[in-house]
């Protein structure tokens, strides 16, 4: 490269501004849809099991997340859930009801409510 500035000659258009609109409005939606089959999937199939957190970690936003993992017929799952920002509990290593879909087993939600003392 030749070190130059990129010049835009022409402004954004309005068709470019909605087609990026109607993009990012789709991505919710489906994102929305996804988390709702998702949930209605285990509360149709839900099966009881226990899992463990085995990582507790922030983003680069700092938003705090846990890596659980579960076994299912012999099969290992593992799965993320963010928890609240000012939470200064320790979940590593601990033991928590977690609820899946049997059909789907990779479909989870672990409630840190529930701890199961082991």
């Amino acid at each position: 490269m030749s070190g130059k500035l990129i010049e835009m000659d022409k402004p954004i258009s309005k068709s470019f501004i909605l087609i990026l609109f109607c993009l990012i409005t789709f991505g919710y939606f489906f994102f929305q849809l996804n988390t709702h089959y998702e949930e209605t999937e285990i509360k149709n199939h839900k099966i009881e099991v226990v899992g463990k957190v085995i990582k507790q970690y922030r983003t680069a936003k700092l938003h705090p997340k846990i890596r659980y993992e579960y076994s299912f017929e012999g099969k290992s799952y593992q799965n993320t859930l963010s928890i609240d920002r000012g939470s200064n509990n320790n979940y590593v290593n601990r033991y928590f009801k977690v609820n899946i879909s049997a059909r789907k087993p990779r479909y989870s939600i672990i409630f840190l409510d529930k701890e199961v003392i082991k």
